[in-house]
C-alpha cells in the first residue's frame, strides 16, 4: 500500500493525515517498539484507518478544495478560542498519532472497544472499559470544532 499523504493543501485522493516517516520517527522517540516491530503495510494502513476514522466527524468551515481526499484542510474554520485554522491543525494530526497504533492490532475494529451491550428500546450502546484513548482523541478534536456525525433515526 502507498500513503497520499495530505499536506495542508488540500491534496486530490489523500488517505493519510500523516506521513508514515513522521509517524515512524514520532513512535521511535517514544520508545513504542509494538508501532517499530509492525510490518509496514500494516503501519500505512493504521495511519489510513486513524485518519477515516477522523473524518467521521464534521467540522466548521467547507473543505478548500472540491477534490481534495480528506475533510482538512478547511477554509473558514476556526477553533474553539476563535483562531483560524489554516492547514492541517496539530490537534488534527495528534489525534491520529493517538489512533494509528490501536489499529495495529486489528485494523477492521474500532479503537476503544467492543459493543457489549446492545438495546433497541431508548437505543443504549455500553463499551468496553477500554475507552480513555477515543475519549481523549474526541477532546483534541473538539479543540477544533469537530461534532459527532448525526444520525436520523426513524421509528418504523
Amino acid at each position: 500500500m502507498s500513503l497520499t499523504v495530505e499536506d495542508g493543501t488540500g491534496v486530490h485522493g489523500a488517505t493519510s493525515y500523516m506521513a508514515l516517516l513522521k509517524a515512524d520517527a514520532h513512535f521511535l522517540a517514544l520508545g513504542n517498539t509494538d508501532w517499530s516491530n509492525a510490518p509496514e503495510g500494516l503501519r500505512e494502513i493504521a495511519l489510513v484507518r486513524a485518519s477515516s476514522y477522523i473524518d467521521f466527524f464534521n467540522y466548521p468551515g467547507e473543505i478548500a478544495k472540491s477534490d481534495q481526499g480528506l475533510k482538512w484542510p478547511r477554509s473558514g474554520a476556526r477553533d474553539v478560542e476563535g483562531r483560524w485554522l489554516v492547514g492541517l491543525p496539530h490537534a488534527l494530526t495528534t489525534a491520529v498519532l493517538e489512533l494509528a497504533p490501536g489499529f495495529l492490532i486489528d485494523p477492521q475494529e474500532e479503537p476503544g472497544g467492543v459493543v457489549t451491550k446492545e438495546k433497541v428500546g431508548q437505543l443504549e450502546v455500553v463499551y468496553s472499559s477500554d475507552h480513555k484513548k477515543p475519549s481523549f482523541v474526541f477532546r483534541l478534536l473538539g479543540q477544533i470544532g469537530a461534532k459527532s456525525a448525526s444520525l436520523t433515526m426513524v421509528r418504523g
